[in-house]
């Protein structure tokens, strides 16, 4: 099933971006727009990486969410593979984004972005955040997720704090699947 998907263009630009791609969820709107294949095309491409499984997918209020399986066991040699074939590497527009709110000492995925759709927040950000930027931020992700991005903004002395204190919001974000966009309160690596 994987030989017919990567055997058409549309299959091969959907797998390669979910192999160079940050393991986020993606809207299937926002994978069509991103590879300029048509709307249709991606959803019946996705449905087969999943089928395959080489992809998971989920919904949250109706619309379709896909992530990588980051436990299929074809993925290290795929990635692997991709990596020497020189295929293109695909930079995330949200990450990006984030990183332009203002001082952002921290930033993290959660909830929708990393198949959670349960989780209460899906942003949360930390530092001093521009609120006009914010608002822009979030018009943009949520047309691009369709769905309203739950989001979370806190001090950086309120989220030491909390965390510190395992405060059970702060721990719902890192008892789960998350991705670090910026971190500078804990002396991680930024992405």
């Amino acid at each position: 099933m994987l030989e017919e998907i990567i055997d058409s263009k549309a299959g091969a630009s959907i797998l390669s971006f979910f192999l160079t791609a940050p393991e986020r969820s993606f809207s299937v709107l926002e994978v069509s727009r991103r590879l300029n294949v048509p709307y249709l095309k991606a959803a019946h491409t996705l449905n087969k990486l999943a089928s395959a499984g080489a992809v998971k997918g989920f919904s949250k209020k109706g619309k379709k969410y896909y992530l990588v399986n980051s436990k299929y066991k074809l993925l290290p040699e795929m990635k692997s593979f991709w990596l020497k074939a020189g295929g293109p590497k695909y930079q995330d527009e949200l990450f990006a984004a984030i990183k332009r709110l203002g001082e952002i000492k921290a930033a993290f995925l959660s909830g929708i972005f990393c198949g959670h759709q349960n989780l209460p927040v899906d942003v949360l950000l930390v530092g001093k955040v521009n609120l006009n930027k914010l608002a822009d931020f979030l018009k943009g992700a949520e047309k691009m997720m369709g769905q309203e991005i739950n989001y979370s903004v806190m001090s950086v002395a309120e989220f030491t704090q909390r965390r510190d204190t395992f405060d059970r919001f702060i721990k719902d974000i890192f008892d789960y699947r998350h991705l670090t966009v910026v971190d500078e309160l804990s002396g991680r690596k930024k992405r």
